[in-house]
């Protein structure tokens, strides 16, 4: 059996034809743009999604879209969407997990119900780019005209899974990233909340399990990705939980580290505890949950080749960043903030800084303490869950920024784990997940 699966990144869009066995027949990228919007605003154009998913579509096997019998996806998240009875957009855009736009509303929750009573049942303190409740509440209050229309509210799956199917779902781990479900219990959508902030609970579907099968490929999507119509496509998922099952990691204590456009860190967890210094989430499987942080990546590195070093090309450049990991591991007199992309567990308005730049400071010393700092976010999250949960020594790694060298930094800088590096993650864990239902 072939399978198309499909990864929604927070840069770009990957698809690839993936075997039964994880033999990745063929595969292809497009890259998307972000808009960047006055009031702390970053959103998505569904035309440019669309255009990358159809663009790398051409560019398959088409003898092997044709063989493709099951088709899979994750994407990015929080990623809020307000749909349509038909399921087109109501507001003209994704908005996505950068966009900040919702601080007030972190207040307004606070006045309502209480940041701790809010945590104790969605699993994470009110801040935007965390969750999407305040976005909810933010378009409520600011622009209420587009719920006069709307029909559910979701992420990114929900907007895709109905357009490539006509049919409606919520999956499992995104429904935990709203903000609105009872993620300590999993026992579903939270009628306390939803009242409380004044949203309509008609607009909350029905959660399914990521990977199960919910529909068939509608005829015209099917002719835009050159794949038979008809054949059965599983519910999509967040991308950092589609990456465990890639990584084979199902039990609690697992951990996955993605490295890319963001760090991401990822652990299995069987016990349901709350921390305000970490996201408490649904993982793609039931009775297990993900204790998550996050901070930028490769967004801060592209920021600092852009800034600091246009001279070298982009070769030579990724030479230089190994390089100065092995010159510079134990020099820390230059310290920096990892907030390039804010900070999605504060509601202060934190920004990237350097420390101790003094005219001995230079470029490599600078660029050494950015890519320290990010594992510090991974450390202190790791840290945190080692004490509630026993944990793997084994951390599985992926991504574009998974080098020797940066593995070298990242047992450095977090010592006492083994880094495994596993490639194409979300795109295997979607198969995965869908195999997992077919042999239950």
């Amino acid at each position: 059996m072939l399978f198309l699966s499909i990864d929604f990144g927070t840069s770009a869009v990957k698809l690839s034809i993936v075997d039964e066995n994880g033999q990745t027949r063929c595969w292809a990228k497009e890259n998307y743009p972000y808009i960047l919007l006055p009031g702390e605003k970053v959103e998505m154009s569904k035309d440019e999604l669309w255009r990358a998913l159809f663009t790398a579509a051409e560019k398959l096997d088409p003898e092997l879209r044709q063989q493709v019998e099951y088709l899979c996806y994750d994407t990015f998240s929080p990623s809020p969407v307000i749909l349509d009875r038909d399921g087109d957009l109501v507001y003209q855009n994704i908005i996505t997990h950068m966009d900040r736009r919702s601080r007030p509303q972190t207040a307004f929750i606070d006045n309502v119900v209480g940041k701790d009573h809010y945590m104790n049942i969605s699993g994470i303190y009110p801040f935007p780019g965390g969750c999407s409740a305040m976005t909810y509440i933010w378009f409520l209050q600011n622009e209420p005209d587009v719920y006069r229309t709307a029909y559910r509210v979701g992420h990114l799956p929900t907007y895709i899974h109905k357009q490539l199917t006509g049919e409606w779902m919520v999956d499992l781990v995104n429904a935990s990233m709203m903000g609105l479900y009872e993620t300590t219990t999993q026992k579903g959508w939270s009628d306390e909340l939803i009242r409380a902030f004044g949203l309509e609970r008609s607009l909350f579907g029905e959660i399914y399990n990521p990977g199960t099968r919910h529909g068939s490929l509608l005829p015209a999507m099917a002719e835009k990705l050159g794949v038979r119509a008809g054949i059965p496509v599983a519910v999509g998922t967040n991308d950092v939980a589609a990456a465990q099952m890639g990584a084979h990691n199902a039990r609690a204590g697992e951990m996955m580290n993605t490295t890319g456009s963001s760090e991401m860190v990822s652990i299995l967890t069987d016990k349901p505890a709350v921390n305000a210094e970490y996201y408490l989430r649904n993982s793609a499987l039931p009775g297990i949950w993900q204790i998550y942080a996050t901070t930028a990546g490769g967004f801060a590195i592209d920021w600092f080749y852009d800034q600091l070093c246009r001279e070298m090309t982009k070769k030579e450049f990724y030479k230089y960043v190994d390089d100065v990991i092995e010159q510079c591991m134990d020099d820390y007199s230059v310290t920096f903030d990892p907030y390039m992309t804010g900070d999605r567990q504060s509601l202060e308005k934190k920004t990237g800084a350097w420390h101790g730049l003094t005219l001995e400071a230079t470029r490599d010393k600078m660029l050494a303490s950015m890519l320290r700092s990010m594992q510090g976010v991974l450390k202190k999250a790791i840290d945190q869950a080692a004490a509630v949960q026993k944990l793997s020594p084994v951390i599985k790694i992926s991504g574009g920024m998974a080098t020797p060298s940066y593995i070298k930094l990242k047992k450095h800088e977090i010592p006492g784990y083994e880094f495994e590096v596993v490639d194409d993650c979300p795109i295997l864990g979607n198969v995965e997940l869908v195999k997992y239902y077919q042999n239950r």
